[in-house]
């Protein structure tokens, strides 16, 4: 799991540990919040998705956002989606195409987060190379890891990079 050693931002703590929806929040602070999907793509597991995550589950869905406000890219977030999970409760992820993961999480009762760290992120580390090229700064970044778990013992995982705009821009 990721270090935890470095304290984050005062002023970042309240989105790290929200534990609610992070695009509610947004909406409600800034006025708005604009969801574009970069990426969703089946693939074998990642470096990363075995050795962070634990998965030996192949394939997973990745599926890559950005959230902007603004104009402005609030966070990046990518979704990791075991194909045993994604098989078991296809009903649910279809839903991706029409509505956005945190109206799926939040408003369905079985989805539980079982777990959310937070972490510090820079170029030595791989979540950095996630991101598109100009939203990549050259200090460090903050991550939300969430685990979320489904009936029949099935769970996803979503990574949330935040980035800098999300605390400068104004209602």
């Amino acid at each position: 799991m990721p270090d935890q050693t470095v304290n984050p931002p005062e002023r970042l703590l309240p989105w790290l540990t929200h534990q609610l929806s992070l695009t509610d929040k947004l909406k409600k602070e800034r006025g708005e919040a604009v969801l574009s999907i970069l990426k969703q793509e089946w693939k074998d597991c990642s470096w990363w998705d075995k050795y962070v995550l634990g998965l030996n589950i192949n394939p997973v869905m990745h599926r890559e956002i950005i959230m902007t406000s603004q104009n402005n890219a609030c966070w990046y977030a990518r979704t990791i989606i075991p194909h045993d999970c994604y098989e078991v409760n296809t009903s649910l992820f279809i839903r991706l195409k029409e509505e956005s993961l945190g109206v799926i999480i939040f408003d369905t009762p079985e989805i539980q987060r079982e777990r959310i760290v937070h972490y510090s992120i820079d170029s030595t580390s791989l979540e950095y190379y996630w991101l598109p090229h100009h939203l990549r700064e050259r200090h460090s970044l903050w991550v939300r890891l969430s685990k979320f778990a489904l009936p029949q013992s099935t769970f996803f995982y979503l990574v949330e990079i935040l980035l800098p705009e999300l605390l400068r821009i104004k209602k």
